[in-house]
């Protein structure tokens, strides 16, 4: 049980991350198939990927990565810099998705036409979305600063 404990203490922050990210995979998807009823698959795509990203810039801030400060500054600062790094994937979603699906990877998944695409699509991007929150948007100096003296043997004595 002790290991159990330590163990899940030491990967507490990439069992969050997963929590959330599958939650608001399912949270993208839900919004994806209610806005592809109503409006274009690019503009739903897009719209789905809007509201996913700052409902999962709260999660993490607050529940992943413990970021407690609200000083306007800091939240800022982490804000763009998420919406930048998401940005980035969130483009690339908007691009791969229906490109994957005019490659064949066109049949439906739940009834919801395209959602085939977008999972395949969704799950890649999530391992890129993992590393730029954790090592860009949500380190602090003090971290990053105590890696590099470990890292470089300065802490291992």
């Amino acid at each position: 049980m002790m290991k159990e404990n330590r163990w899940m203490e030491r990967h507490k922050e990439l069992l969050l991350y997963i929590v959330v990210g599958v939650s608001m995979t399912f949270f993208n998807w839900i919004a994806y198939s209610d806005l592809i009823e109503i409006m274009p698959m690019f503009f739903a795509n897009a719209l789905s990927w809007g509201l996913t990203t700052f409902v999962t810039f709260l999660m993490n801030k607050l529940f992943v990565f413990e970021s407690k400060s609200f000083e306007r500054a800091i939240v800022a600062k982490e804000f763009i810099s998420f919406v930048t790094a998401r940005g980035v994937t969130g483009m690339l979603e908007i691009v791969m998705q229906p490109q994957l699906y005019a490659l064949g990877m066109n049949g439906t998944l739940f009834g919801v036409d395209g959602l085939e695409a977008k999972v395949t699509v969704c799950v890649a991007l999530s391992i890129v979305n993992y590393v730029s929150t954790k090592r860009w948007v949500f380190r602090t100096r003090v971290k990053h600063v105590e890696s590099v003296v470990t890292f470089h043997g300065v802490g291992n004595r």
